[in-house]
């Protein structure tokens, strides 16, 4: 059965590490929020007071959400890998962004961890995607979740296809901030236009 529901997204990073990049994701995702089409789990504040624990708290979102979106830089929290497994093992559609910069200073737990997910010998539903600014992140995640939500999720969600979409807001990576603009085209359109990312990427 097909439902209007919107899309729900969860978000996990190191908050103290990447609050930039959480910052320009934020703002990249909010003008596919206000259309209704995705909800946000994008700071840890945003569950509010609950009984149980946290952990219990984070990995009940992640089995809620339709999409797992990690951020990776140099650290990890004490639940961020955890979140990642527990996403992958209840089948969700997971996206994974590693800042690679300076990446020599990167705990060897974290980077183990990351060869681990470019070497995984199932990576349907896997999406990993190397970034350098939060400018370029915001461009890869909107290109990322508009691309399943006009494939993956527009059958079972009533969703529009690439060929017939309506008019979407549109961020590109621009230096010195985030360029926004309106895409009449299809997907496939806005993802050129956005640019092809580097073959290591």
């Amino acid at each position: 059965m097909t439902t209007n529901s919107p899309l729900s997204l969860f978000v996990s990073s190191k908050m103290q590490e990447l609050a930039p990049e959480r910052r320009a994701l934020k703002d990249a995702l909010s003008h596919i929020m206000q259309q209704g089409l995705v909800t946000g789990w994008i700071w840890e504040d945003d569950a509010g007071a609950r009984p149980e624990p946290i952990r219990s708290t984070y990995l009940k979102e992640v089995e809620a959400c339709d999409i797992y979106l990690g951020l990776f830089w140099l650290g990890y929290g004490p639940y961020t890998i955890e979140e990642y497994r527990h996403a992958r093992q209840h089948d969700k559609q997971c996206l994974v962004y590693d800042k690679h910069v300076d990446a020599a200073r990167r705990s060897p737990e974290l980077s183990a961890f990351l060869a681990e997910v470019e070497q995984v010998t199932s990576p349907a539903g896997l999406t990993m995607c190397r970034f350098t600014t939060p400018e370029e992140l915001a461009s890869y995640v909107q290109r990322d979740v508009m691309r399943l939500l006009t494939t993956t999720f527009r059958a079972s969600r009533k969703q529009p296809s690439s060929k017939d979409a309506a008019p979407t807001t549109i961020v590109k990576a621009k230096r010195g901030g985030i360029a926004i603009g309106t895409s009449y085209g299809s997907v496939q359109q806005t993802y050129n236009e956005q640019g092809q990312p580097d073959q290591d990427k």
